[in-house]
């Protein structure tokens, strides 16, 4: 089993103004399909509060039917209806994830992306220590890791805002494929082709 931290990632995340739930302590099980294991930490100041799964790509930062959720981008080699969380949590899978609209997380069209949507409970409360959500699990075809984005909705409970959505991005790991792509190879080909060819033209200088 692999296991690393994503935390030094997450000091390359863009400025957000709250914390909010956080992908930490991951870890890569198995032997192929490869099974990701991330651990969600939410943060002291923020709430999940069960709703409806998001219905569109865009989900409103001003509507509070939604539950809270957390999005991982561009997870390569998705094995198709493998991603798992803690009871009370909906995982679906999709090329454009849903992600909140007050942020802009990177997001790859041709890579799956993975929701989890906490859509049935009561809600957990952040204070006054935070809480660790349980492990949410998805598998890949790959176990090499790379950076990628995320996106998070809670609902603030501190504070003149207390009740109202707070949405989070930021960076973590997860897999990405390193085998080259095919335009790649050729021109790794056609180099080969260019050394070889000037290799002989100087041996028969010589």
């Amino acid at each position: 089993m692999k296991k690393f931290s994503a935390l030094c990632l997450l000091a390359l995340a863009p400025a957000m103004a709250w914390a909010n739930i956080i992908p930490t302590n991951i870890s890569i099980d198995g032997s192929g399909p490869f099974t990701w294991n991330y651990r969600l930490d939410l943060s002291a100041d923020q709430n999940v509060n069960a709703g409806l799964p998001p219905d569109d790509i865009f989900v409103p930062h001003d509507n509070l039917n939604f539950g809270g959720f957390l999005t991982l981008y561009d997870f390569a080699g998705y094995v198709d209806g493998s991603c798992t969380g803690p009871r009370g949590w909906t995982c679906t899978a999709q090329l454009l994830g849903f992600t909140p609209d007050d942020v802009r997380p990177v997001d790859r069209a041709d890579l799956m992306n993975i929701t989890w949507v906490y859509t049935d409970g009561a809600t957990i409360l952040g204070q006054p220590n935070g809480v660790d959500l349980g492990t949410f699990s998805a598998q890949s075809l790959f176990n090499t890791p790379g950076q990628v984005s995320y996106a998070a909705r809670g609902v603030k409970n501190t504070g003149a805002s207390a009740g109202s959505i707070a949405d989070n991005v930021g960076n973590t790991v997860a897999p990405v494929n390193v085998v080259p792509e095919p335009g790649s190879l050729g021109l790794a080909g056609l180099g080969l082709v260019l050394l070889v060819g000037g290799l002989r033209k100087r041996a028969s200088a010589a």
